[in-house]
């Protein structure tokens, strides 16, 4: 090997080097400085950030998504009336990454508890569950019937999550989340995902925006997802033993099938294994109709990717609905 090659890659090995320092310290100065329209509780030696808007009851808490952010739900926080609402990061995500996500249902039914007692609410809430987050609600739903008023599931998952998870074992190239977070959570602490992100230009239309998209450059986010995703059946288990669904309203609202394929697509997933997980999905997540006698499903038209972000008042309306029906 010769002289000049060695320093050509020296200078790349230098450069690499220089630029993950950078990434990181960028990442560490946004963990820094947090929005000052959020503030901070204590939960159980948690230190937690969240947001609340409005007034009223009942009040709505919003639990984001495995692996993606709660200020992704601000945009709807903004739209819904007449209530307060409320958004926050469950333990490993954004500034709320210093305390250690344990991924357990029960953990987050108590966290919600903590907000409810931080924030003074005395009447029963609604809880509005994005994805994985679906399984948390219906934890604390089981648990604290006396406690929540009615629920909104976005694209949940399915009750028997054991039957989704083997369908999907069973397709070749499906890469599931926690495949896809591994991934990301490496890159991302080398500093390499700030350049390859799929998320750089998707967000930065939006308001918070900026501070939507560096959330993804910190690898905490993605170690949450992954015990998060870790432990579904044993929050599976959980909701066995805590008793049936209580007898409140449940709006289930999905996305359009081709939004959820063109998300798999993107994580690696090949498009026709993709779609096969789409139909497999719409058939399996029917099953969260029968939690209770008074669910309803819709299916909403947009063919948007991020349709609570770029059609916020869509997804608000059925809040609102709700909120209007238990007045």
């Amino acid at each position: 090997m010769g002289p000049i090659l060695l320093i050509c890659l020296g200078g790349i090995l230098i450069a690499l080097v220089v630029y993950i320092g950078i990434s990181r310290a960028i990442n560490q100065r946004w963990l820094m400085s947090p929005p000052s329209e959020g503030k901070f509780l204590d939960s159980g030696g948690k230190r937690l950030f969240y947001r609340s808007k409005g007034k009223g009851d009942p009040a709505v808490i919003i639990l984001h998504n495995s692996g993606r952010t709660s200020m992704e739900w601000w945009a709807v926080q903004n739209e819904i009336q007449h209530a307060r609402v409320i958004t926050f990061e469950r333990p490993g995500y954004g500034w709320s990454s210093k305390s250690q996500a344990t991924g357990l249902a029960s953990d987050i039914s108590d966290i919600i508890d903590s907000i409810i007692r931080f924030e003074r609410i005395k009447k029963p809430i609604i809880l509005v569950a994005d994805g994985l987050a679906s399984i948390y609600a219906h934890h604390y739903a089981c648990t604290r019937p006396d406690q929540i008023a009615g629920a909104v599931f976005v694209n949940p998952v399915p009750v028997d999550y054991r039957h989704w998870n083997a369908s999907l074992s069973d397709l070749e190239d499906y890469k599931k989340p926690e495949t896809v977070a591994r991934k990301r959570m490496f890159l991302s602490a080398s500093g390499l995902f700030r350049t390859l992100s799929p998320y750089r230009r998707q967000f930065t239309r939006f308001r918070h925006g900026k501070l939507i998209a560096e959330f993804y450059n910190s690898p905490t986010a993605y170690a949450a997802s992954i015990i998060e995703q870790q432990m579904v059946e044993k929050c599976m288990d959980e909701i066995r033993q805590a008793g049936s669904f209580p007898n409140i309203p449940l709006t289930i609202l999905f996305s359009s099938e081709e939004t959820l394929i063109r998300e798999w697509v993107r994580n690696g997933t090949s498009d026709y294994t993709a779609r096969n997980a789409g139909r497999i999905y719409r058939i399996l997540s029917m099953d969260n109709l029968y939690l209770t006698p008074r669910s309803r499903m819709v299916e909403l038209q947009s063919g948007l990717d991020l349709i609570h972000m770029e059609e916020p008042k869509a997804i608000a309306a059925h809040i609102n609905e709700m909120i209007r029906e238990l007045h």
